[in-house]
Formats: C-alpha cells, structure tokens, sequence
C-alpha cells in the first residue's frame, strides 16, 4: 500500500468513528419513518425493515480490494443502509412512486439490470436517497444532511433467493457443479412463479370482494366479516393489523355462522360498543392524568390521544363480551 493510501485510510477510519454515533442515529429515524409510510399507506412488509450502519473492516476492505476512491466518509452512498422486504409483487411499485415522491433520489437502479446472461439473480430494486430539505429543518434530523442512504425493495421471494444465493457462493454458471446447474435454474424458476401466484391471488381475491351482496345470507368467512364490519364500524377505528381469522373462531363459538346473523348483531349492539370504548378512552386518560404513569403501549396511548381505543375487532369483541 502506498503511504498517501495509507493516510487516506487513517483519515477515512477517523472521519468514521466521528460520525458513527450520528449515522445510527439517522439509521433508526429513517427506519421509524419509512415504516410509518409503508403502514400508512396500507403495504406489506414480509418482517420488519432491516437496517445497518456499514462497519468500518467492510468500508477497508472495499478500499482495499475494490479500488474505491473517497475523499470523505459521507460519500459513501451505502453507509447507512435499509432493506425492505415486502409480500407481494405489486407493492414495490407502490412504494417505488412513494420513495420518489418522500425523498431526494440521487440514484437507482435494479440489479437484475447489471446481470450477465451467465450470472444468476433476481431483481432487488435500490435507491441511493438523501432527506429533503424541509426534514432537515427539524433539529433533531438537521445533522442528517450530510448522509446519502441506500434503501433496498424487493419480494419475499426474491429476498429468499438473495440470500440462498449469497450463502451458496453460486454468482455465475462457472461457479456451480454441472449436476447442480438445473436444480438451480428450477429453484429461481419456482420463486419467480410464487411472485407471479401470489398476485394472481390478490387479483382474483379482489374480484371476489367485489361481488360480495351484504344483501345475500352466505357462510362467515374472513374476508366477508372485513367488509361487514368496514360497512357498520367507524373507519377511524380500525387497525392496519386487525385478526379476522381469530375473531371468526370466536363469532363461531358465539353461534353466529352467517353474514346476516352478524349484521344483525351487530347492529342491536354497536351503540353498546362505542359507548364502552368512549369509556375506555375516558378511563385510561383519567388513571394517567391521576398516576403520571403511561401504561399502555404507544400505538394504544396514541389511538387514546384521538379520542377512540378499541380496533374494529375489539369493538366487536366488546359486543361478543358483553
């Protein structure tokens, strides 16, 4: 190595170090933050969003032996990285537009795209972001300017063959046994197939809500008990994250097995249940105004703050309950 190489490194490690503390901090933020979009915008993660500050022996070894050039720390554009791994298909062009349309893009690309005809992969979407200006102007996010963040997008099953590939070391044909070339092609085939099933799926569950007559007496099911309760519930109400399949166990057990019998239930008992969660809402703000303690958790406390507690399914629970 030579010595202005050796010095670059040596100030490159402590430019690291200085701002390490910082880029976790803008690490866990912008996880916080893009979490909230994904759910508010109503898309599904397969886990919760990974995220990692790069560690300084990975930055070294890419100087080293990938011939990068910086001259500052923050140049690097995957210092701070975030991988989001979503159920289906038709999500990463939802949160594709949302990405565009929330940060400044100084880069993207899908690796698919830079794929030889002899290299194996599937298609990972990447962005290289910064935080727009009118974030920075929040003091607690001001000192993230300075960061360029890489956000990755890609399906459950492209994140399986991702990482089956990158345990297997199998980057190209060369790299595989002979007798292992076509189980491998079946493998990639398969997991393309999921992606394009699954969205089949959505597409022919979305046909069948449609058709869904509330006028029509038909046997409970999960997606029947939604809509009833979308139709008779206050919207505000409902949760991102609502149980219907264990809430049909429980209208079951209560001997309530068709869409008319719930409508009718439900309907002899929503006032019951709203009052009740009035109550709830009234209970809880009064036992902390009096303990000065917070005993519920933040998606409660912050449902309590808007004036309602219960989730569609709660409310409904309340009705079974009572």
């Amino acid at each position: 190595m030579k010595k202005n190489e050796s010095q670059n490194i040596s100030n490159l490690k402590k430019q690291y170090f200085s701002v390490c503390d910082v880029a976790e901090r803008c690490k866990n933020e912008l996880c916080n933050e893009l979490t909230k979009i994904i759910v508010d915008n109503g898309l599904k993660l397969g886990f919760p969003i990974q995220k990692r500050v790069k560690t300084w022996i990975s930055i070294k070894d890419k100087l080293l032996n990938q011939d990068l050039k910086l001259k500052s720390i923050e140049q690097l554009q995957d210092l701070i990285g975030l991988r989001a791994v979503f159920l289906y298909k038709r999500d990463l062009k939802l949160i594709n537009n949302v990405i565009k349309k929330t940060f400044v893009i100084k880069k993207q690309y899908d690796t698919f795209d830079r794929l030889a005809e002899n290299q194996f992969g599937y298609s990972s979407i990447h962005f290289v972001i910064q935080l727009p200006r009118d974030w920075l102007k929040v003091p607690s996010l001001s000192e993230f300017g300075k960061f360029s963040v890489e956000i990755q997008i890609r399906t459950l099953a492209q994140h399986i063959w991702s990482e089956v590939s990158h345990e297997l070391q199998y980057k190209t044909k060369e790299d595989v046994p002979q007798n292992l070339i076509r189980p491998i092609y079946r493998a990639s085939a398969l997991l393309e197939t999921v992606d394009l099933e699954f969205e089949r799926l959505l597409n022919d569950r979305e046909e069948y809500i449609k058709l869904i007559d509330k006028k029509i007496d038909q046997d409970l099911n999960v997606d029947n008990i939604e809509q009833i309760l979308d139709s008779l519930l206050p919207s505000e109400n409902k949760h991102f994250s609502e149980d219907y399949a264990v809430l049909h166990k429980e209208i079951l057990k209560k001997g309530i097995k068709t869409t008319k019998q719930l409508q009718t239930f439900m309907k002899d008992n929503i006032e019951m249940a709203i009052e009740d969660d009035k109550k709830r809402v009234a209970s809880e703000v009064k036992e902390m105004a009096e303990s000065g303690l917070i005993s519920v958790l933040p998606d409660e406390l912050n449902r309590i703050e808007k004036g309602y507690f219960y989730t569609h399914c709660g409310l409904v629970r309340t009705m079974l309950t009572k």
